[in-house]
């Protein structure tokens, strides 16, 4: 019995080592059969993953280069008006010396020659002009007083015919012989007791300050293509060796350089301009060269006629962006394969630290966009954009709006004297003072450099709120970061709608005459439109 016992027993853990050995080997082919297609599950999801976050970046970086194409736009246009009205104001300047119109009266080169001369020296240092003419009635010009011993010859711009033509003034970037852009602003001077033409006088400066401010602000490369058909080619290569240039117009099929351009044409350009290829104005092009990549943004130029003469192209160098965007790729990649489990934890946290960080991107953007860096007031952008619709809101419930346009006297004197951080400091003091006298509904805008606006829906009392705006700011002096009290004065024009204008840029015209003659009236005032007639 115990011998049978015992076989028993030595049979029951043979059976039982068996028994765990099957067991064993079924975990084994199940773990196999479930991991095995987790495995290619995991492996699927890792390259979605990869190429999801490679899409993700590779769109960011196209959809940055295209913010900083539709602002380069918009940056290029601003420019331009700015300084167009600048070169109104330097013409104001000038049409108000006796001298000067009745050397223009005369015909007399020497007089105007002597007069000018000097002046012309000032303003080109001050404000960057590069042409001052002076023609005849007759377009036919007496004196170019940045070349004196040019003259003669008949002026058929398109700026010229244009104020000829309207008999006002007339500006807009024109296209020169050497595919030079200039600005220029032609005006009718006229006398002023029997208003008889007296000839026109023309004041120019170039853009290239305009294409340094976009590769400076931008961070881009900006390289100006003329259209061949636009230029005559003899005296494009001539200009060209007269500037110490060797002239290549068959380098490129149908457009040559900007003689304004001092960089070389890069060879990933040259390659796509060599076959002809240009870019449409609505697309983002890439490239890549030297183990570098690129972003090719095209924006078409157009002068005073609107006709497109030359091609503005902005490149980018993205190498930074898309080497962080495979390196994020690369560290998802890397993390998913070490632990699947991990990877749900990690891409979770991922996709929750890029949405994060895209709503922050657009926040910051948003700001960037529509406020000013220094007074954090809506900006000169944003300004156009609430004008039209309130507007258009006041139009359509025929509500009144008016427009204050406030301008610190004297702000130059104050840089000068106590430097630009106080004016700054003056600035900001001067906006925060602002905001905190008009209503919740009105919106505070800096226009640009000491001017700012203030947008007054429903209302058409604005010259009572502007002088209490200009008594306040009067009052009490600003503290600047050094402790020291500055106090200033300020000169407001107001306007409204529709008593004074129809139109939102109407309406700022309105405004801007008001203040111009706030100004004239000896600063420190409120001067409300006067429509002709009233």
């Amino acid at each position: 019995m115990q011998a049978e016992s015992g076989q028993k027993s030595k049979s029951a853990t043979r059976h039982g080592t068996l028994g765990l050995l099957g067991d064993g080997r079924e975990v084994t082919r199940l773990r196999l059969l479930f991991l095995v297609p987790l495995a290619i599950a995991i492996l699927a999801i890792l390259m979605a993953l990869m190429f999801a976050l490679y899409w993700h970046e590779h769109n960011s970086v196209q959809k940055g280069v295209m913010r900083i194409r539709a602002s380069a736009q918009d940056f290029y246009e601003d420019s331009i008006r700015y300084d167009a009205h600048a070169l109104r104001a330097v013409m104001d300047a000038l049409r108000r010396d006796p001298a000067l119109q009745a050397a223009l009266a005369n015909k007399d080169r020497q007089r105007l020659l002597m007069r000018s001369a000097t002046l012309f020296e000032e303003l080109k240092k001050d404000y960057a002009i590069t042409h001052l003419y002076f023609n005849g009635t007759d377009r036919v010009n007496l004196l170019r007083v940045h070349t004196p011993n040019r003259h003669g010859d008949r002026i058929d711009r398109v700026t010229t015919l244009a104020a000829e033509r309207d008999g006002t003034t007339a500006f807009g970037v024109e296209l020169g012989p050497l595919g030079t852009f200039t600005l220029r602003l032609v005006t009718p001077w006229y006398d002023e007791t029997t208003r008889q033409l007296l000839g026109y006088v023309e004041l120019g400066m170039e853009i290239d300050r305009v294409l340094q401010k976009l590769r400076d602000f931008f961070g881009v490369e900006v390289f100006v293509l003329v259209h061949k058909d636009r230029l005559d080619r003899q005296k494009w290569e001539d200009g060209m060796r007269a500037l110490g240039r060797t002239p290549d117009w068959e380098r490129f099929p149908a457009m040559v350089l900007g003689s304004q351009a001092t960089q070389t044409v890069p060879p990933l350009l040259a390659e796509r301009l060599a076959r002809g290829e240009l870019g449409d104005s609505n697309a983002i092009t890439e490239a890549a060269y030297g183990g570098a990549s690129y972003r090719i943004a095209y924006l078409p130029l157009q002068d005073a006629g609107n006709r497109t003469v030359a091609h503005m192209v902005l490149i980018a160098d993205v190498s930074r962006e898309t080497n962080a965007a495979l390196d994020t790729v690369y560290a998802g990649g890397l993390t998913a394969l070490a632990a699947g489990v991990l990877l749900l934890v990690f891409f979770n946290w991922q996709v929750q630290r890029i949405g994060r960080r895209i709503e922050s991107d657009a926040q910051a953007l948003e700001q960037l966009a529509t406020h000013d860096g220094l007074t954090g007031l809506y900006n000169h952008r944003t300004f156009y954009t609430f004008l039209e619709e309130e507007v258009a809101r006041a139009k359509r419930y025929r509500h009144p709006l008016s427009l204050l346009m406030i301008d610190i006297d004297h702000f130059k004197q104050v840089n000068d004297t106590h430097g630009h951080q106080a004016g700054d400091a003056i600035l900001r003091g001067l906006s925060e003072r602002l905001a905190e006298h008009v209503r919740d509904v009105d919106r505070v805008f800096r226009y640009g450099g000491e001017e700012v606006t203030a947008i007054l829906p429903d209302t058409d009392a604005a010259f009572d709120l502007a002088e209490r705006l200009r008594a306040a700011v009067e009052a009490t002096p600003f503290i600047t970061g050094t402790g020291k009290a500055i106090g200033i004065t300020v000169s407001i024009g107001t306007a409204s709608f529709p008593s004074h204008a129809d139109t939102a840029q109407a309406l700022v015209s309105a405004a801007d005459t008001a203040l111009y003659a706030a100004k004239r009236a000896g600063r420190n005032q409120v001067c409300r439109f006067e429509n002709p007639g009233d």
